[in-house]
């Protein structure tokens, strides 16, 4: 099988049948010839196929079926996942002996998901790649190509270059920091979890207590508590996070980070309504709005409680990114301290989320 990526100044190869991988097919999609295996929100992935990243979706298909008769994979953007998909239809056997690995790595990317050590030099490894190759403006297609020496390699030895290894030893130290309890972790509702992060890491750096890492960001020690270590323990719940300081205590609240994609192994937290632009979202929620409400009418500094209106994988409450949906922010649209406890404040966010695990992918479809 041959691979194109749309952008690429390369000649596209002619295709008797083609797979359009991981992101959207174009206008030269043939309906009973061609193929999308894509967990971008539309798509025409196969029912038994599907699953939570694209890169799964390819597993799922290489299992069941053989490649011979489709002759490529096309994709349309950059990223771990997107690349790991090519990869897994183009090399299969190889792909299907690393599964986990290989799919964990993909959920850290599209989702900031947890992945073990394996998974995390794979992502930490090819995001790093990327981004070298990337700033060199090299050909898209030639950075696929790159990549996918990178995943041989990455997959196969367990020594990762020092880079590699840095972005790996910040996200243990963030592990370390809530098994030992200096980040405290309380599970408040089966659907609700708050992570405290104290006054002297703030007071250490307040810049890292708020960070909130842009979509497919390698590992770095930017970060106290980063989202793969909350999502290790508490993948499919919402996360309060609280940075408590002398003025007062910031707050974000986090939607998993999977939500913006077709994701029908995880839990759909509510909300979320399809806006018809391609992984785009309204964020509509009213137990959540009345709890903001309840928060707004009691809070004593100045500031506002505001809840996400429109989301995607880019962006969300202006001065915070995606996936956060309710931050606590000052007039001049950067975060601010409340005056409300964290324990309050967590009991009034968990009345929003009280019928929450009876939600499915409903709201998703609206």
């Amino acid at each position: 099988m041959n691979f194109y990526i749309l952008g690429s100044k390369t000649r596209r190869p002619a295709s008797r049948k083609t797979i359009f991988v991981d992101g959207t097919h174009d206008d030269s999609f043939r309906e009973g010839v061609d193929l999308e295996l894509s967990h971008w929100i539309p798509n025409r992935t196969p029912d038994r196929f599907r699953a939570d990243t694209s890169t799964e979706i390819c597993m799922n298909f290489i299992r069941e079926e053989l490649t011979d008769e489709w002759d490529l994979a096309i994709n349309n953007h950059l990223d771990v996942d997107g690349v790991l998909s090519v990869f897994t239809l183009l090399h299969p056997d190889f792909a299907q002996k690393y599964r986990t690995v290989i799919v964990e790595a993909a959920e850290m990317g599209d989702f900031w998901a947890w992945g073990e050590e394996g998974a995390q030099r794979l992502f930490q490894g090819l995001t790093l790649k990327m981004k070298a190759l990337r700033g060199a403006k090299t050909d898209i297609r030639r950075i696929y190509e790159e990549c996918f020496e990178e995943v041989f390699r990455l997959v196969e030895d367990a020594h990762p270059n020092v880079w590699v290894q840095t972005g790996m030893d910040a996200l243990r130290e963030s592990v370390d920091r809530v098994e030992r309890g200096e980040i405290c972790r309380t599970v408040v509702h089966p659907r609700l979890v708050h992570y405290a992060i104290p006054r002297h890491l703030a007071e250490a750096s307040l810049i890292k207590a708020l960070h909130i890492p842009t979509f497919n960001a390698p590992l770095s020690d930017d970060m106290w508590l980063h989202p793969q270590t909350r999502n290790r323990l508490d993948r499919e719940k919402v996360h309060l996070v609280s940075v408590d300081t002398e003025r007062g205590t910031y707050y974000d609240l986090w939607y998993p980070g999977y939500m913006w994609a077709d994701t029908p192994n995880s839990w759909r937290a509510p909300g979320f309504y399809f806006s018809g632009s391609t992984n785009g979202y309204y964020y509509g929620h009213r137990p959540l709005e009345k709890a903001v409400e309840k928060l707004g009418a009691i809070e004593p500094n100045r500031g506002r409680w505001i809840i996400a209106r429109e989301l995607s994988p880019f962006s969300s409450i202006t001065g915070r990114n995606y996936p956060v949906v309710v931050s606590f922010m000052g007039e001049d649209g950067s975060p601010a301290p409340s005056g409300i406890s964290s324990d309050s404040v967590a009991e009034i966010l968990s009345e929003a989320f009280a019928e929450s695990h009876h939600f499915g992918l409903k709201e998703l479809n609206r």
